[in-house]
């Protein structure tokens, strides 16, 4: 799990106050006149349509306006499951077109975030080659061996460095043995960090709610080492991974290791249910990064259900059918829902500085993505990790589990199918419906004036409610009341431009005075150019008055 130091600071500061209520560029030339029109909008207020294929391939028309003016939200997505398509658009009337495209920059990815999201490649290139290079079968469950017994040692592998190519050997202490978990300690850890009583608490949490959260909504853990619990390791080489200077800004609080688990390669590593997290570390300034007590205990039962929901997942997907890891964009998605689950069991129990904690990480990065998610890839298999692109994913599945429930959370984690294909199956709806409903929700859910229909709309939030919040109580981070702000204009001369990723699409408002006549639109590429085949481009249009 990934973290942004100075975001890490601001939100503790928030914590006490809070109260919770593959790139493919067009090909051919633009059209040489006005294109035929493709598909007709006919929408009722509070309605909406999804328009695509050969519907998008030509002008769409708006009608005249009646007595009283009128209103559209018109999203302009690639609507794929194809990972990582990327180009120029251009969506409005015909007046509005072709001026200069609108890039966004985008904050690189840093060493934390690259780390993450390598080593979710890497053990889905271990295991794709465990069992299909070596045609390995499942191996036999091994005989019971019950859980370590407290103040017994251990010597772990651990990753050296970032890249994981080599490891290195960490002798450990058990310090806590609960019903579900395990508390390895570094023997090499600072003096003056954690207490035995801290360390017990910490397991009593994995113990008594996040596992059980985590099962509920995911399904169960394997047990291959068959010791009947999860261990977890703290040690200092988890801080060591991210040096200084970098570990000022990114830093890397835990992680789950499928190799860990694979047949065949897994005895070369912990051979077993395991998770590594950071410590305390009180070092004098200037020699190593800072990690006070309180900032890790509140850190870690975040880090912990969002790496089981990485275990949890690698068993289903790989150990129970034989299959691939789930593609990096859903997996890390569900693992932030698992986030949020903590937060709203905490905050169910009336706990709201706990479930602050829990919550506000999943807040603050779909809000990044929100101020600009033409610029952001949803679906994306390489390069997974920004803020931006998790804050999406957490969005997109809340939407999901609101509409569908949690039995589609578990379909899709214990299922060989993967991506795309997966939400699919696990919610019998076509993944560019599902895309095309999401945007226009995560805009008009909460829309003052306007009663979104239940498939337009957030079950568990009120965005805007909460991010109005957010933004009195930390306008640095949450610089306006809500982040979407959609480009606007009047009919013909309404338009947008930029650049469009997989699964995230570009907001216009469209705007029709009283009586104001009807007009066309299109969604094409720079300058009028084709739109990659298979960027599924699609029009979601809502008429909100």
């Amino acid at each position: 799990m990934i973290r942004q130091k100075l975001a890490t600071v601001r939100r503790f500061a928030l914590a006490g106050a809070a109260a919770l209520a593959a790139a493919c560029g067009s090909d051919g030339t633009g059209p040489s006149g006005p294109l035929p029109v493709s598909a007709t909008v006919s929408l009722a207020a509070r309605e909406h349509v999804l328009f695509s294929g050969t519907e998008v391939s030509g002008a769409v028309r708006f009608p005249a306006a009646g007595a009283q003016a009128t209103q559209y939200l018109v999203v302009s997505q690639f609507a794929t499951g194809t990972p990582n398509v990327s180009d120029s658009f251009e969506t409005g009337g015909q007046a509005a077109l072709y001026g200069a495209p609108r890039f966004a920059a985008r904050r690189p990815f840093g060493p934390a975030e690259r780390f993450h999201a390598g080593l979710r490649a890497r053990e889905a290139q271990l295991a794709r080659q465990a069992w299909r290079g070596a045609g390995l079968q499942a191996a036999p469950p091994a005989a019971p061996a019950g859980p370590p017994t407290l103040g017994s040692k251990r010597t772990f592998k651990v990753c050296h460095d970032l890249r994981c190519n080599t490891l290195d050997s960490v002798p450990a202490t058990v310090l806590y043995v609960g019903t579900h978990s395990a508390v390895y300690v570094d023997d090499s850890v600072p003096a003056n960090g954690f207490s035995t009583a801290d360390i017990a608490q910490l397991g009593a949490t994995f113990d008594t709610v996040i596992h059980p959260i985590d099962i509920a909504a995911f399904g169960p853990e394997s047990d291959v080492d068959q010791n009947g619990v999860v261990l977890i390791l703290l040690t200092l080489k988890i801080n060591q991974l991210v040096p200084k200077p970098s570990c000022d800004t990114s830093f890397v609080t835990g992680f789950f290791f499928g190799a860990d688990l694979t047949p065949g390669i897994r005895t070369s590593y912990n051979n077993g249910e395991l998770f590594y997290a950071f410590v305390p570390d009180p070092s004098p300034p200037g020699t190593r990064c800072q990690y006070t007590t309180n900032q890790v205990r509140a850190l870690l039962p975040t880090v912990f259900i969002h790496e089981f929901q990485h275990m949890i997942s690698f068993n289903h997907h790989v150990l129970v059918r034989g299959g691939d890891t789930e593609v990096l964009w859903l997996n890390e998605g569900m693992s932030h829902l698992a986030e949020e689950l903590g937060g709203l069991h905490y905050d169910s129990l009336g706990d709201s500085l706990t479930a602050f904690r829990f919550l506000i990480g999943d807040l603050y990065n779909a809000y990044s993505y929100l101020k600009d998610p033409q610029s952001v890839a949803l679906v994306a298999d390489t390069g997974i990790g920004s803020l931006e692109e998790r804050g999406a994913a957490w969005l997109f599945l809340r939407y999901v589990a609101d509409r569908f429930g949690q039995s589609a959370t578990r379909a899709m984690v214990q299922t060989a199918q993967l991506g795309a294909a997966n939400v699919a199956a696990a919610t019998g709806t076509p993944f560019a419906t599902l895309l095309g409903r999401w945007a226009l929700a995560v805009y008009l859910t909460d829309l003052p004036g306007f009663a979104a229909p239940p498939a337009l709309t957030y079950n568990s939030w009120q965005f805007r409610s909460v991010f109005a919040q957010l933004h009195q109580l930390d306008p640095q981070d949450f610089d306006v009341p809500y982040p979407l702000v959609p480009s606007s204009g009047v009919g013909v001369d309404a338009g947008t431009s930029g650049q469009l990723n997989s699964g995230s699409g570009a907001y216009l408002l469209v705007n029709q005075n009283p009586s104001g006549p009807g007009f066309d639109l299109t969604f094409r590429g720079a300058g009028g150019a084709a739109l990659p085949q298979n960027a599924g481009a699609q029009l979601a249009i809502a008429r909100i008055r």
